[in-house]
């Protein structure tokens, strides 16, 4: 007996092995009965991932009750191909298994929804989207197969053009400086004749030693004031007087100090401002006096000058100390003199830049870092009949880097050039002496909006969008950069409003956005992505002319065309064939 049951024993081995194998051979033979409905019906890459939903319904009478399943898609060029891209998988199972996986009834079938994505890479390019399986049962495991549920990949979105614009730290030299210094006047009550005390003040003799500098002058402005005492008609008066014996005293003071165009009455410049209500303001805000507050409030509400001189001196109380500290500061006229400050030439500068660095400040050497490699030229005039030295610039990165060094070496501790330098290798591509450079920014000013904006385009480079974002979101950073990066992450109505004009990445941005429009960029690049919008309108005599010039221009884009889904309706057409082959 006991011979008979361990005889049994390999036998019922046997039969649920092959009720297994039966088992998986039919869900494996019946694989291409499911029904896979993907949303979008075109695989796209948005944001540098590919993102795919399917719902999937299993027919009745297929999923065993004991099997389970790992489900999921793949981007392949076959399914046959060694070269596969995985999904994440879903978890199936039979009626009787007790797990946490998706339960699919054996009698009524099941249906459930499929979503994943994977970081796309150009290798995918032509790959289809395939639907795939592992199934378990009893310990037995097969593959169910492969069925293609959606051709191609369209990746147009992922030929953004790394144009990012680097942000460049102001150098803050002014070609033009305006210096001034101004002398005040005071005047008696009512009066505008210039007393002896005034002409020798403290602040005339500080006139005088700007006037002796004797730079170029801009202009002489002379303003009058009156204090609000009495009628407006007498203070205008006053205060016109005033401008007046002003302007006598200021030219004849410009004439005794030699200064530059003293003679040129086009360079005075004189007004009469009369009662000086803001001047009132100011002193009695100033002041430690008592209800200064009411005071305020009168000049603010009473918009009658008369009245309001007349609120103001029924409070007796407070008026004798604005009689005494207030109303002889307003009985004045200024003089003030504007001058050009001398200034080194552009040849000048760029030349010192790289021959005697020691010579210019800061400022001066971050200009010639701007200004580029100095050209002079001998250049004859026709109207004169002589020869002359023609200075202009080149554009030089060399020359700029060089000069940004020297920078580097004498104001070791200004965070510009450290930055610029970095924007620099950004545009070569050199991200790691872009970075090291910004990091060295950084040391000496952490909070530096065109830093960070640097480093957010080094992150996009880099594709940390979310790093990029938050770098652009604290800098305020330049609609070119959130453009850029807004076609990136997918936001193509948000890098639409941004990218103005017709560019290459605005054009782009309109396409992924809905809105085909050919771009004026006549790079290779630029010509094929005319041949992506002229295939998708259908105008096939277009798209062939632009790929043809872009293939002309840069042949490999003869291989991208030929991988490109945009262009898998020309497959039959015998010029793009010939384009791609040849």
């Amino acid at each position: 007996m006991k011979n008979m049951y361990f005889l049994r024993l390999p036998l019922l081995f046997s039969i649920v092995l092959l009720i297994s194998s039966c088992g998986l051979d039919l869900m494996v033979s019946k694989f291409n009965t499911l029904n896979f409905t993907v949303t979008p019906t075109q695989v796209e890459v948005h944001g540098g991932n590919i993102e795919v939903e399917l719902e999937v319904k299993i027919p009745e009478k297929y999923f065993q009750k004991t099997a389970e399943a790992d489900f999921r898609v793949m981007l392949a060029p076959s399914d046959d191909s060694e070269s596969k891209v995985f999904f994440n998988p879903v978890k199936l199972q039979g009626e009787k298994i007790s797990s946490n996986g998706k339960t699919i009834g054996y009698i009524s079938g099941g249906k459930f929804k499929y979503k994943s994505s994977v970081k796309y890479s150009k290798e995918m390019a032509d790959y289809d989207l395939f639907a795939t399986a592992v199934a378990t049962m009893n310990d037995n495991t097969k593959s169910l197969g492969a069925v293609k549920v959606a051709d191609g990949v369209m990746a147009t979105a992922t030929r953004v053009r790394n144009s990012e614009e680097p942000a460049i730290s102001n150098h803050n030299y002014e070609k033009v400086t305006v210096l001034e210094q101004t002398a005040v006047i005071y005047f008696t009550v009512n009066q505008s004749n210039i007393r002896y005390s005034q002409k020798s003040s403290d602040e005339i003799k500080r006139l005088k030693d700007f006037a002796k500098l004797g730079y170029e002058t801009k202009n002489i402005e002379i303003s009058s004031y009156a204090s609000p005492e009495g009628t407006l008609d007498v203070n205008d008066k006053v205060s016109d007087n005033r401008n007046e014996s002003s302007l006598k005293f200021a030219k004849q003071l410009m004439k005794e100090l030699n200064v530059k165009g003293s003679n040129n009455n086009e360079l005075y410049i004189k007004s009469s401002k009369g009662e000086d209500w803001e001047g009132f303001n100011k002193l009695v805000n100033s002041s430690n006096m008592k209800d200064k507050r009411k005071v305020l409030n009168i000049v603010r509400n009473q918009k009658d000058p008369q009245k309001r001189e007349e609120s103001i001196r029924d409070m007796a109380e407070i008026y004798d100390a604005i009689e005494d500290d207030v109303l002889p500061k307003l009985r004045k006229a200024t003089i003030t003199l504007r001058v050009y400050q001398p200034k080194k030439s552009d040849g000048e500068i760029a030349y010192l830049s790289t021959s005697d660095p020691s010579k210019l400040d800061i400022k001066e050497m971050l200009y010639a870092a701007s200004l580029g490699k100095i050209s002079i030229e001998e250049v004859y005039n026709k109207e004169y009949g002589e020869y002359y030295l023609d200075t202009s610039f080149v554009k030089d990165v060399s020359t700029s880097k060089m000069i940004y060094e020297k920078i580097i070496e004498l104001f070791p501790d200004d965070y510009r050039s450290y930055n610029n330098l970095a924007a620099i290798y950004i545009n070569e591509k050199n991200i790691n002496k872009a970075t090291d450079m910004l990091g060295k920014a950084s040391k000496y000013n952490a909070n530096a909006v065109e830093v960070n904006e640097n480093k957010g385009i080094i992150a996009a480079l880099e594709e940390d969008y979310e790093r990029a974002t938050t770098l652009y979101n604290s800098t305020n950073a330049s609609d070119i950069n959130k453009g850029i990066l807004a076609i990136k992450t997918g936001n193509y109505d948000k890098a639409t409003k941004l990218l103005k004009g017709n560019g290459y990445n605005s054009t782009l941005a309109k396409l992924m956005n809905g809105m085909p429009v050919t771009t004026t960029d006549n790079s290779a690049e630029g010509n094929y992505l005319n041949a992506i919008i002229n295939a998708r309108l259908g105008d096939i005599d277009k798209c062939v002319e632009y790929l043809s010039k872009s293939i002309d221009m840069n042949p490999q884009y003869k291989n991208e065309a030929s991988k490109d889904f945009e262009f898998k309706s020309l497959n039959d057409n015998t010029v793009f064939q010939s384009l791609i082959r040849n």
